[in-house]
């Protein structure tokens, strides 16, 4: 058992500076205030680096709607980030459409909807400053041939008070 343990204890030390290289979400940490494309304000989201260049934590208040609880993964598996939110029937997962490291961050879904339809899912995450986000969620429910979009919000971070 303690040769197991060490055996673990040597995997997380090794694979948590190839993990953190391959970062570059880490800059999200903050508070941010949420726009529409006209600058409107929606709402607010706070993001936490959960563990450095391999998990973050987003709740986001979007109008009279619950909080929305979001991770990012750096995912070795998927091989990039990938996105975690609840749905319907349990975690949903967004996968790397987008190659790794490569901006904007593209990820998506192929997914059943609750009305038993089936639709993919792609979120484009644009970066244009470390204080200045966008993230668009788009639908298409005729095999990609077009896409609808679903929320286009911009994120500035919030300038403390």
């Amino acid at each position: 058992m303690k040769s197991f343990v060490a055996l673990l204890l040597l995997t997380v030390l090794f694979s948590a500076p190839a993990c953190a290289q391959t970062g570059g979400l880490d800059e999200m940490a903050g508070r941010w205030t949420i726009v529409d494309p006209s600058g409107v304000r929606l709402g607010e989201s706070a993001i936490v680096v959960q563990t450095p260049g391999a998990m973050l934590f987003e709740e986001r208040r979007v109008g009279s709607d619950p909080a929305q609880q979001l991770w990012f993964e750096n995912s070795e598996r998927a091989g990039g980030w990938v996105q975690l939110f609840l749905g319907p029937r349990g975690v949903r997962e967004f996968t790397p459409q987008s190659a790794p490291g490569a901006w904007p961050l593209v990820l998506g879904a192929h997914v059943g909807l609750q009305s038993g339809a089936e639709a993919d899912f792609r979120m484009t995450l644009s970066r244009q400053s470390p204080d200045h986000y966008r993230r668009l969620l788009e639908i298409s429910t005729d095999g990609q041939r077009s896409w609808s979009a679903v929320f286009d919000y911009t994120y500035r971070r919030a300038v403390p008070s």
